[in-house]
């Protein structure tokens, strides 16, 4: 219990709140699964300390009857009856809107109950809205038959989501084998700014991005077991997932491969860092990295599903008077602009556009079905690029926006 009040105490000191430790005087010793045990706790106080804001975080522990319970209890923001239904299911979040501002719950609280079930015990909860809730985890004093006890190491090195060094943060996930890789790149996420969450191998990854829906997923391809390549596929298979951005982090030099099987870049190793740096630029969510201009509702969904699939987040606008409005508000990287468009059309869009304050230097790529006239080209000088619709991929589309936002 001191280990892992060690390890979690900087996630609550994080927030202000208080530990409060509270050991029976009889509560002898057990046998179980240490490093199990340690998990469950981690991540029970890890997601006390997220939740709970200048308060108190306890955790107790005392024995009765063969059996020892842990509870960790704070006083942060509780859970709806209806939050409280769904929070040990799998794949599910106690709700969307609290993970968006919170982050996510570490391994998952489905996990946590499963690895209870592996210790011969269970975890439940009692929680109130706004008035805390507490966790407790009750295990028998002698694992029954410590060998039958299932080992799954690889989910063990899954570990709590790391905080960014910056506030707020976006949760990436890491899948490598390479204990030291991951390590690396966690402390190289935090300084950007990102939540780090870590798999080390490719099972245990696809249930963490199942479970946590990262905002990016950095891979590695040399895994023993099931390998990156295979990982990937089944990400991309998967409806829920497949628009999760994939970079390929490796030795294996096969850019072609990933590209064709989905992944939204590849970096080499050993990483150069700048490199790496700009790459995951395009991860940070702001919104509306791209702000797609089409008065056609099909046309700007099909751009918008083929810029996600490539690490993008997008902003959509009806006409030229709306997208004005939203740069005002937030400035995207790069502009996709038709032209025909009612209240106001492309050209007015772009001249209006120069001549506001942050405008001017906001890459602009029209993409039309237009057939333009050399006068018409001319008013059009000030765009970056000028693409047919008929004539042009979206994968062309994707690969000139990627050239113009780096």
């Amino acid at each position: 219990v001191g280990d892992v009040v060690s390890t979690a105490k900087g996630l609550i000191d994080k927030k202000n709140n208080r530990l409060e430790i509270e050991m029976a005087a009889d509560i002898g010793t057990m046998r179980s699964d240490v490093t199990k045990l340690r998990q469950i706790l981690l991540n029970l106080l890890g997601n006390a300390a997220k939740f709970t804001q200048e308060g108190i975080v306890t955790i107790a522990v005392w024995r009765s009857e063969g059996q020892v319970h842990f509870r960790v209890s704070d006083t942060g923001i509780g859970m709806t009856p209806e939050q409280l239904e769904r929070l040990f299911q799998r794949f599910q979040q106690a709700d969307a809107s609290t993970t968006r501002k919170f982050g996510g719950t570490g391994l998952g609280l489905s996990l946590t109950k499963a690895f209870s079930a592996m210790l011969g015990g269970d975890v439940t909860v009692e929680s109130a809205l706004n008035a805390g809730s507490a966790f407790t985890l009750t295990l028998p004093v002698d694992a029954i038959d410590p060998a039958a006890v299932e080992t799954d190491l690889a989910a063990l090195q899954a570990q709590l989501p790391v905080a960014g060094d910056k506030g707020e943060a976006e949760v990436v996930l890491v899948i490598d084998d390479d204990t030291a890789q991951r390590e690396l790149m966690t402390r190289f996420l935090a300084r950007e700014g990102f939540a780090t969450l870590t798999a080390a191998d490719g099972p245990t990854g696809l249930s963490l991005a199942k479970e946590m829906r990262p905002r990016a997923i950095l891979l590695d391809v040399m895994m023993p077991g099931m390998d990156g390549w295979t990982v990937l596929s089944r990400l991309k298979a998967d409806p829920d997932l497949s628009s999760i951005p994939v970079v390929m982090v490796t030795f294996v030099s096969e850019r072609g491969l990933a590209s064709s099987l989905g992944a939204a870049d590849y970096v080499a190793k050993p990483v150069n860092w700048d490199n790496f740096r700009a790459v995951m630029d395009r991860f940070r969510g702001e919104v509306g990295d791209v702000l797609v201009v089409d008065d056609d509702p099909e046309a700007r969904s099909r751009v918008r599903s083929a810029l996600e699939r490539d690490g993008w987040s997008v902003a959509e606008a009806g006409n030229g008077q709306e997208a004005l409005e939203a740069v005002q508000v937030a400035p995207p990287r790069v502009i996709l602009l038709d032209l025909t468009m009612p209240v106001m059309d492309g050209f007015a869009f772009l001249h209006a556009l120069r001549k506001s304050a942050g405008g001017k230097d906001i890459p602009v790529i029209i993409l039309s079905a237009r057939d333009l006239t050399a006068d018409e080209r001319s008013r059009l000088e000030s765009a970056a690029k000028v693409m047919s619709k008929g004539a042009a991929s979206l994968k062309e589309v994707a690969a000139n926006v990627r050239a113009l936002a780096e």
